[in-house]
């Protein structure tokens, strides 16, 4: 039997990969490039045979659908995936601010 009071609480995906693009990132990136940092830097512990995919998976889910009112990540349009938080979302430019 497992001792709960020694064992760590383990981070979700959504709470390493967000831990990834606030301190380890100032441009967006792609689910390779978050999951290696979350594996160099053991933000993570790995399970499975497919953290990537859970990875993807995870970042897809919270940017579709009902969730993405809620999801703190943003993927950018037009790419096939970068992703980064919705805090450092880009902004759109203003017609006005293109004046000759």
């Amino acid at each position: 039997m497992k001792d709960k009071q020694k064992r760590k609480k383990e981070r979700t995906w959504a709470e390493a990969a967000r831990m990834v693009l606030e301190n380890f990132s100032d441009a967006p990136m792609t689910p390779k490039q978050i999951l290696h940092v979350i594996q160099t830097k053991g933000l993570k512990e790995m399970r499975g045979t497919a953290p990537l995919a859970c990875l993807v998976t995870m970042l897809h889910s919270q940017v579709r659908g009902d969730r993405v009112k809620n999801s703190i990540f943003f993927k950018l349009p037009g790419r096939m995936s970068l992703f980064t938080l919705k805090v450092h979302k880009p902004h759109p430019l203003k017609l006005s601010t293109l004046c000759c």
